[in-house]
């Protein structure tokens, strides 16, 4: 998982754990952010975020929003936003498909084939019946 620098921790409230946090990036609830510093370094969703004591759902660049953390935050304590990556699943998942179509194809390939033998053969025993009834008429 990738992970893109947001901001950093200028503050936490250890009565009611919260770090007050200066952004760089945007954030949302429900974003996993990791929090990186000398003793710190655990990674959580975001579940409260709050600017000037409101709870807001979306955070933008360059406000000082609060966070309520599992764990205690220091003062310049990085954090990350992490970027799960989609495009890879996306990838695999058309692989899946592209698998799925090519083993259709083959089945239908394998039918019209059965078929084609089976009007080759048909054709065949019409062939030689014609033959039969003209070599009698002659």
């Amino acid at each position: 998982m990738a992970e893109k620098l947001i901001g950093k921790v200028t503050h936490y409230f250890t009565a009611i754990g919260v770090g007050a946090i200066k952004l760089k990036g945007k954030i949302k609830v429900g974003d996993v952010l990791r929090f990186k510093g000398a003793t710190t370094d655990f990674q959580q969703k975001v579940i409260s975020l709050q600017y000037n004591r409101q709870d807001i759902k979306e955070a933008k660049p360059g406000q000082e929003v609060g966070i309520k953390t599992e764990q205690r935050v220091r003062e310049d304590d990085k954090v990350f936003l992490v970027i799960e990556e989609k495009k890879k699943v996306a990838a695999k998942k058309t692989k899946k498909e592209t698998k799925k179509k090519k083993e259709v194809k083959k089945t239908k390939r394998a039918k019209k084939k059965t078929v084609d033998k089976k009007a080759k053969k048909a054709k065949s025993s019409k062939k030689t019946t014609k033959k039969k009834t003209t070599k009698r008429r002659r």
